[in-house]
């Protein structure tokens, strides 16, 4: 058990930061979380370990959790399609795209929350908080199997309840289309390569100027994503200028855990402050929800701090020992 501890903890993080720091989730109801970890956790914990078994990096966990944004609200609870979902926005009107039956701002929106925060965050953070096993498998056949069946669970739970509560289906065409992007995302998962460091001059940035860059990037993105045209399009290029960013900067020499470690921090960082301005879907929306993200927030920055302290001790643990590596000298010491 001890062995498994942090998938148990990425299991039940992942729905805390994709539902509850974000403030769609009160905690009033914070009895929800083992359902939404059923579906939330279970996905994100299955992507973190075929991605690891097959040595894989950070692109094949994005597209990944791209993939899953798609099942959850494409195929599940039909958020993309579905434009009376909820009572507190319309996703699917606004920036309407008659093709594809969604709207512009509710696709990207789910994209973005979904990849980045409810897939890809966890992740780093838990994998900073086990420096030394970050990438290597944390389970076995059994509690791949039990994952699994968890994973499966949530879904029949979620497309089940959902319509039940909406009595909305939509049309196959668009299931299927949705099925097969899906699909193509998967694949193109496991035949991307991770970034290889080249020999560039400069050197990988340090981890306070990348957590900075993560933050103010993430923060923009969430500012500037408004239900028009304009605020799809800025959105937009703010994702790619951070996407470009975090690809160049993984090509240089040095990039490792703290760096990885400080793109999550800086986006954990964004939702901290951003489920304060958000009416939440389920639970209270007055003084207990905003006492309870005061708790949240508060609970993010001390698990950040752990997280960074250990990242920091593993690797002078890991200079220390490349150091006295290279110390002997013809079976002695160098003076």
């Amino acid at each position: 058990m001890r062995h498994a501890m942090p998938a148990v903890g990425l299991f039940f993080l992942s729905p805390v930061v994709g539902e509850m720091l974000l403030g769609a989730t009160s905690i009033d109801m914070l009895w929800l979380l083992p359902m939404q970890a059923l579906l939330y956790g279970g996905g994100c914990l299955l992507i973190r370990e075929v991605v690891r078994r097959a040595g894989r990096g950070w692109g094949s966990i994005l597209l990944l959790g791209l993939a899953y944004a798609l099942v959850e609200e494409g195929l599940l609870d039909q958020m993309l399609f579905n434009a009376r979902y909820s009572g507190n926005y319309d996703m699917v009107s606004v920036t309407h795209i008659p093709l594809l039956g969604v709207g512009g701002y509710g696709l990207l929106s789910v994209l973005a929350v979904h990849a980045v925060w409810s897939v890809t965050v966890p992740i780093a953070l838990v994998e900073a908080l086990v420096p030394d096993r970050a990438r290597e498998p944390w389970l076995g056949r059994t509690g791949l199997s039990v994952t699994v069946a968890l994973f499966i669970l949530g879904v029949v739970i979620t497309g089940w309840g959902s319509y039940d509560e909406s009595h909305f289906m939509a049309p196959w065409p668009r299931l299927a289309g949705t099925a097969a992007v899906v699909v193509l995302l998967a694949i193109a998962a496991f035949r991307i390569r991770p970034p290889v460091p080249g020999r560039a001059a400069r050197s990988a940035p340090r981890p306070v100027l990348v957590g900075t860059a993560a933050f103010l990037l993430t923060s923009v993105f969430m500012l500037v994503l408004l239900p028009s045209w304009w605020g799809v399009a800025a959105a937009v290029a703010v994702a790619a200028v951070a996407l470009a960013l975090g690809v160049c900067w993984s090509r240089r020499p040095g990039w490792g855990l703290p760096q990885e470690f400080a793109l999550a921090a800086g986006a954990t960082l964004t939702y901290a402050w951003i489920g304060f301005g958000q009416t939440p879907d389920a639970g209270s929306s007055g003084t207990v929800n905003l006492v309870g993200h005061v708790v949240l927030a508060v609970a993010a920055v001390a698990l950040l701090y752990v997280a960074g302290r250990r990242v920091r001790a593993y690797e002078r643990t890991r200079a220390g020992g490349r150091s006295q590596d290279s110390g002997p000298v013809g079976g002695l010491r160098r003076p």
